[in-house]
């Protein structure tokens, strides 16, 4: 199946303790990543493309509108589009009956708003530190996929808010495959893992494991 092109932002703020991040928890009741803890998000609808230049031509008009679309519907948060950077872009498996190519953004969350979720698609949020929300995925307390867990760790290191949004970025496809290994532990693989079929790796870890009920990086072996 073609996937449907997606955007997402990763709404960031600043605090005494470094970069904070806003999630929200997914209805129960959605048919995709039910009660899994994401950024604000969703499909491209055909009115999103207005007809105007992109900030950055890496990067469809239509998927900046519609970034700052969901999250004005999801979190109730209005943002220019100029205030948006490109961060990532990720593919849903193969394997999956509904697939979604979409874009990550960054941006920081204007001065004086507090994000308010719509109580449909998302029933809850709340602001995280960044480590603090890598530790709790990774202690299975705050459910999520595997894009989610490696933003959040990549930006772990972050200092400030603007680090991240004025840090070049190479915008790469990133598609994960499933594997299985011998002792039945189920993994998704990133590009450049030995079990991944791309040739074109992102930075390690390239392998993520679900154990327990919950998400973490685990190098091969």
């Amino acid at each position: 199946m073609e996937p449907r092109l997606a955007a997402t932002i990763v709404l960031l703020r600043d605090s005494a303790a470094g970069p904070e991040v806003w999630l929200q928890e997914r209805s129960r009741a959605v048919g995709f990543m039910p009660s899994a803890w994401v950024f604000p998000g969703g499909g491209v609808d055909p009115a999103d493309d207005d007809g105007l230049p992109p900030p950055d031509d890496r990067v469809p008009r239509a998927l900046w509108v519609a970034a700052v679309r969901e999250l004005a519907e999801e979190a109730n948060v209005a943002i220019a589009v100029e205030a948006l950077r490109p961060y990532s872009r990720w593919i849903t498996p193969l394997a999956e009956p509904r697939r979604y190519d979409t874009v990550f953004f960054v941006a920081r969350v204007p001065e004086g708003v507090e994000p308010r979720v719509d109580g449909g698609e998302a029933v809850k949020g709340g602001w995280f530190g960044v480590r603090d929300a890598v530790r709790q995925i990774e202690a299975g307390t705050l459910p999520t996929a595997p894009p989610t867990l490696r933003t959040l760790w990549e930006l772990r290191d972050a200092n400030a808010v603007e680090g991240i949004l004025t840090a070049p970025r190479r915008i790469v496809a990133c598609c994960p495959a499933y594997h299985i290994d011998p002792d039945g532990t189920h993994f998704v693989l990133l590009p450049g893992d030995p079990d991944h079929p791309s040739a074109d790796a992102v930075e390690p870890p390239h392998r993520y494991a679900f154990m327990q009920g919950r998400w973490w990086a685990r190098p091969r072996g």
